[in-house]
């Protein structure tokens, strides 16, 4: 990934908060020069350093991704475009801000029905804690568990690299960054308005 000094998050844990909160992630596979990317949800286990995460086992990309020569989660979070006219001076052309973190790793099958449901279990918690109204797997007749099983593939991604990048108008004026994130809070988007946030906050640091 493209990442010019003043755009580089390295901060482990910080990157780590962001794959939990964006954790609708993009995995791209590549053999034998064949690329395929697919979206899943996924569950960061921060004390062993993997993704969890699952797929339907009608796709195939499960098969090909564990013979892949390179495997990678790519998470975006807030995007939105920025006017020149936001800047302070009319100096300025139109960009595109931004935050994403890339994973790479390698990936294994989990084969045991207890870790297959121990991942069902992390992810629709976490989901339904932010979105959700309490959810369980335990609501499932065991029937119904039994052909959900069936029905899908679970894998663990192992976290070897990891990288960020939070293009936030770090390389403009302070006066333009102010003007940025006003513009952006001010929108009925609220991932612009998230956006703004993340903005702030990075302005503030570099106070």
């Amino acid at each position: 990934m493209y990442t010019p000094k003043s755009f580089s998050v390295t901060d482990r844990e910080k990157l780590f908060d962001w794959v939990e909160r964006w954790s609708f992630g993009k995995l791209a596979s590549c053999q034998r020069g064949r690329i395929e990317i697919n979206s899943y949800p996924f569950f960061l286990d921060r004390e062993k350093g993997e993704l969890l995460g699952h797929m339907a086992r009608a796709n195939t990309h499960w098969q090909s991704m564990m013979m892949a020569d390179d495997l990678v989660v790519c998470f975006d979070g807030p995007h939105g475009y920025v006017s020149p006219r936001w800047y302070s001076r009319p100096n300025g052309v139109p960009t595109w801000n931004f935050l994403s973190v890339q994973v790479s790793g390698k990936v294994e099958l989990i084969k045991t029905e207890a870790e297959s449901i121990s991942v069902l279990e992390r992810l629709s918690d976490v989901n339904e804690q932010h979105y959700g109204e309490g959810w369980t797997p335990a609501e499932l007749d065991g029937g119904a568990l039994q052909a959900m099983l069936k029905a899908l593939v679970f894998f663990r991604i192992k976290i070897q690299g990891i990288e960020g990048k939070a293009k936030l108008s770090q390389n403009r004026s302070k006066m333009d960054r102010v003007g940025v994130i006003k513009k952006l809070a001010a929108h009925d988007d609220s991932q612009l308005q998230d956006l703004s946030r993340l903005m702030k906050d990075a302005l503030r640091k570099d106070q």
